[in-house]
């Protein structure tokens, strides 16, 4: 053959295999297009916010996003997605919405995504025609991706519906003695239809603002996310029946018109700062609802009032929050410090500049979902015999045998039979167990009291042959992947998502793809709505600055395994009650501990020798839980524990389902009461652990070696500790437990000379009788200056408490 014609036909063969490796390529979409096919010419115009139209997305909170598109093109319908880099895995995660658009539409599209930082390296906003699994992508016009800071976790974020723009700003000026405070004012399209949407802030306040505007919708939001924690404020004045109208059911007081004041003098001396009113100054007036406290009164005006709402509590101001003189006061700061005490208090309890002791949280539950007590490898004794079976049918018995056949060359092939055979049988035996698909559920609910509670779990589901799964969690539940609650501004898309989470009207829809073989995925659920699983009665029967004795009753759902009892910086184990039954506790018989910390491990020790880790589950969740029940300064609030073990099951959307291991931590915190049956007030110091505010340290944090520690920068903290609200309580003993340092001076504020006073710290010390009462501010706080010019000391934080009677 001559070659020139070896040359055409070889070109000709090679112009035809390339024209069908390239039309075999369209066909599939090509490498680089995802499974989704190629870009469309835009014709979809996009804008999106994340938050509440500023950058205040919360560390570890779920966040809302808002979309709004654009159809500039024909009737189209299809998935827009979310897709994010997952900070703990070499693949992304998406968030999916199917949406509809015809020609010249607009549609607005909320989802919600997990608290963090966003940038344009990490996230990405795609359209998908028809579906995100298979359609071919189109186009969008406009900054395709989500851009937000994160803020810290110890900020608290205050959003605002009100008439004035400038409402509540003056809460800003709390900044300055060492709180994080951040202002939002809100649009009444802004407030979501589901209570999560609000997970971001910690309180929310209504003034002077017409709320039957809101939709139903709206209002049940913004009463689930109170019974979930939040704090609703209820501001008053002329225009609070119209601001407080869809909640006048939960509100601390029954209104009853109007009232005008000439001077507040209650309120004046917690601010500290003179208040002149130039004319009569409106109020709302009002008297208790049920179970509702007074935070502040004049004569019998309640001024601030507040009522427990599940685990939240709705807040009452009994005037226009944007009134001059009041909305000007230069005493807002302390005022305000006082009434927003708790939230400010749950907020600095995850102070990032603090130092905890004990293992990171996410770390421990990462690590505890990997464990599923079914899935234990092989028995090293049975692998040695047959490994040693193995090297004996090798050796001697097959030499023997093919001598005594008189084929020793078989040996050739007989010995890789043998011992493809033989790992073969290893591999099934090692496999034996892990060959169906199995899940485990580690929930804890936070019980409120009243019946109710907060459900959170992590899920981890164990694929043996990888691929693809399709999950169904039924009801208004928000999935994640299981991340930490850190910043991640760097992080780059990996381009491919092994999670995709589908919300729809009545479940959560999530889609694990190319799982690799034998891998364990995990997720993160929360259920929107309250779970009913009963309540944990109580009583205490004696308390004391050292101890306390009582009872529990256990009016849930089912039996309560491993209860314990956390009061006084005590462990006290009970052990199983039956639903139903009580049990009693006493701290004489428990294990003080000197940080939160301590506990999980006393009570499920580590493994020793060795051997398998079956406290593993329980000793995690309770880390994590107890990380985010620790106040401050390190202690722990008297609470109630105990565990639920189910068997249940996960949804497949194919049908059928995945049975599942759940354990659930069922926690409530206990709500002392001090004053004992005889009228006596008894405070242990366990119970003031104080506050840092007024804080001009060049750097501080909080450490724990037996006992709370501050390590100082030069400068000055003020330590406010908080005492109970006790009606007509008359304190008569006060007795403070420290360790003198000479680089630190102590000062305690005497609120009638209103001068810091020095007092030489010993490492015992009491105040009794008129010697105690100016250092009583207005019977609520007491307030300690530590000051040091030294750049690193480190300082006891002094223990107090307090003795006295209730007055009849």
């Amino acid at each position: 053959m001559k070659p020139s014609l070896c040359h055409t036909i070889a070109s000709r063969l090679t112009y035809l295999i390339g024209t069908i490796l390239l039309f075999v390529w369209m066909q599939c979409g090509g490498p680089f297009l995802g499974t989704a096919g190629a870009e469309e010419a835009a014709q979809i115009e996009i804008e999106s916010q994340i938050g509440f139209g500023a950058s205040n997305v919360k560390q570890g909170k779920w966040t809302p996003v808002t979309m709004t598109l654009r159809n500039q093109g024909g009737d189209v319908s299809g998935d827009l997605v979310i897709q994010v880099a997952n900070p703990n895995r070499t693949k992304d995660f998406s968030y999916v919405q199917h949406v509809e658009l015809p020609k010249g539409s607009v549609k607005v599209v909320t989802m919600l995504l997990p608290g963090n930082a966003y940038t344009k390296s990490n996230n990405r906003i795609t359209f998908y025609e028809k579906s995100q699994k298979n359609g071919k992508k189109i186009a969008l016009a406009g900054n395709a991706y989500l851009e937000a800071f994160s803020l810290p976790k110890e900020t608290v974020q205050v959003g605002v519906l009100a008439r004035d723009v400038d409402t509540l700003n003056f809460l800003t000026l709390l900044n300055q003695s060492g709180k994080n405070v951040n202002v939002l004012h809100l649009k009444q399209e802004e407030i979501p239809k589901e209570s999560l949407g609000l997970d971001s802030l910690d309180v929310l306040a209504i003034n002077d603002f017409a709320s039957d505007t809101l939709t139903a919708e709206q209002v049940q939001a913004i009463q689930l996310w109170t019974q979930r924690g939040g704090n609703l404020l209820l501001a008053g004045g002329a225009g609070y029946p119209k601001s407080a109208a869809p909640f006048t059911k939960i509100a601390p007081v029954i209104y009853e018109g109007t009232s005008a004041l000439k001077e507040l003098p209650q309120v004046e001396k917690i601010g500290e700062k003179e208040l002149v009113f130039p004319q009569p100054f409106t109020l709302s007036q009002g008297k208790l609802a049920g179970g509702a406290e007074t935070i502040v009164s004049e004569g019998m005006l309640p001024v601030f009032a507040r009522s427990a709402y599940g685990s939240g509590f709705v807040t009452y101001a009994a005037y226009d929050l944007s009134l001059n003189p009041l909305a000007s006061w230069n005493g807002n700061q302390r005022l305000w410090e006082q009434i927003l005490a708790g939230t400010i208090e749950s907020a600095h309890a995850n102070n990032l500049n603090q130092i905890r002791f004990g293992n990171d949280p996410f770390w421990e539950m990462d690590r505890a979902l990997e464990y599923f007590p079914s899935l234990q490898p092989p028995k090293l004794p049975m692998l040695a015999l047959v490994l040693l079976l193995y090297a004996i049918l090798v050796g001697p018995v097959l030499y023997l045998v093919l001598k005594r056949l008189d084929r020793r060359e078989w040996a050739w092939f007989v010995i890789p039979i043998v011992a493809i055979v033989t790992s073969i049988g290893v591999f099934q035996f090692g496999a034996s167990n892990r060959g169906s698909m199995m899940a485990e559920s580690l929930s804890t609910v936070t019980l409120n009291g009243t019946g109710s509670g907060i459900k959170q779990s992590a899920v981890s589901v164990f694929l043996p042959k990888g691929g693809d799964l399709e999950l169904k969690f039924a009801g208004k539940s928000v999935v994640s992947p299981l991340l930490r609650s850190d910043v991640y501004p760097s992080m780059q898309l990996h381009e491919q998502s092994e999670l995709v989470i589908r919300k729809e009207i009545d479940a959560a829809i999530v889609r694990l793809q190319d799982i690799p073989y034998s891998s364990i995925s995990k997720l993160a659920v929360e259920e929107e709505q309250l779970v009913s699983i009963g309540k944990l009665d109580y009583s205490i029967s004696e308390l004391s600055a050292k101890g306390a004795k009582g009872q529990i009753t256990n009016n849930t759902t089912k039996e309560l395994k491993d209860a314990a009892v956390l009061i006084n910086q005590s462990y006290i184990k009970i052990g199983n009650i039956p639903a139903g039954a009580s049990a009693n506790f006493d701290t004489a018989g428990g294990i003080g501990v000197s940080n939160g910390f301590d506990i999980p491990q006393l009570a499920f020790p580590y493994p020793t020798n060795n051997n398998v880790d079956v406290n593993l589950h329980q000793r995690s969740m309770l880390i994590g839980h107890l990380n985010q029940k620790a106040n401050f300064s390190g202690g722990i609030t008297p609470m109630i524990i105990g565990w639920m073990k189910d068997q249940t099951s996960i949804s497949l959307t194919s049908g059928g389902s995945i049975p599942t291991e759940q354990l659930t931590l069922v926690s409530q915190e206990m709500k002392i009461n001090y004053v004992t049956t005889d009228g006596k007030i008894v405070i242990p110091s366990t119970a003031l652990v104080p506050a840092l505010i007024d804080n001009h340290l060049k750097m501080s944090a909080v450490q724990f070696q037996n006992g709370p520690f501050m390590q100082m920068g030069s400068g000055d903290v003020t330590l406010d500790y908080q005492l109970p609200a006790l009606a007509g309580a008359s304190y008569l003993t006060m007795e403070m437990t420290g360790d003198p340092n000479p680089d630190v001076t102590t000062e305690l504020w005497n609120s009638e000379t209103k001068v810091w006073e020095a007092i030489t710290l010993k490492s015992y010390q009491t105040w009794e009788g008129d010697k105690l009462q100016p250092y009583l501010l207005e019977g609520k706080s007491i307030r300690m200056k530590v000051t040091t010019v030294q750049n690193n000391t480190m300082f006891r934080i002094p223990a107090v408490s307090l003795e006295g009677v209730v007055k009849r």
